[in-house]
């Protein structure tokens, strides 16, 4: 208990899970670290990663006295229907380093073999439709027909919606959760 009491006495936090102007997450915190100096977080910081991903996930793309960049490729379990399933996760990781604190960013979250990037937001029915629209729009020959049958059909297209709309919920909060405990290790590690 002491040792729990001394842990939340050196680190104190200031944390913020945002969405930018576009919808897509992003995580930001800036972490005061009594004791340690810019070198040793950096440090620490440097061993985490080598320690939380494979070499060939992380493609450092700077690293400077006061500042690392680095881009990471993960896995996240994401809940779609029924079944639990692995998908990838990218995204770029900024730290600034200096004596006794350091901020950290996660940014570009994006989710699966598209990279598509991941929003606080799923669309309402009738931008939903009019996307899909646009998508039968390029189709041609049966595959057109067929389509544009599901999406005449009011029954079937909300039925579609409600399991893409349950799908976005359900990879939201896999990755905020997978998020919070990158960072609570990264802390963790740090302390």
């Amino acid at each position: 208990m002491k040792s729990f009491l001394i842990f939340f006495l050196l680190i104190s936090i200031t944390a913020t899970a945002q969405f930018n102007e576009k919808g897509n997450l992003y995580y930001e915190e800036t972490i005061d670290v009594k004791g340690k100096s810019q070198q040793q977080i950096k440090e620490k910081l440097h061993e985490w990663l080598l320690a939380e991903f494979t070499q060939a996930n992380i493609k450092a793309s700077k690293n400077t006295k006061d500042e690392m960049i680095a881009d990471i490729t993960s896995k996240v379990e994401v809940k779609q229907g029924t079944a639990t399933l692995p998908m990838d996760i990218y995204f770029g990781i900024l730290s600034s380093f200096k004596d006794e604190e350091f901020t950290i960013q996660l940014s570009h979250i994006d989710i699966g073999p598209t990279q598509t990037p991941v929003k606080i937001g799923f669309p309402d029915f009738e931008s939903f439709k009019d996307e899909m629209q646009e998508t039968v729009n390029r189709l041609s020959g049966d595959a057109k027909a067929k389509n544009q049958a599901i999406l005449d059909d009011e029954e079937k297209m909300k039925s579609i919606y409600d399991r893409g709309l349950q799908n976005h919920d359900n990879m939201l909060s896999s990755v905020k959760k997978y998020i919070s405990g990158l960072v609570n290790r990264l802390k963790a590690e740090i302390k």
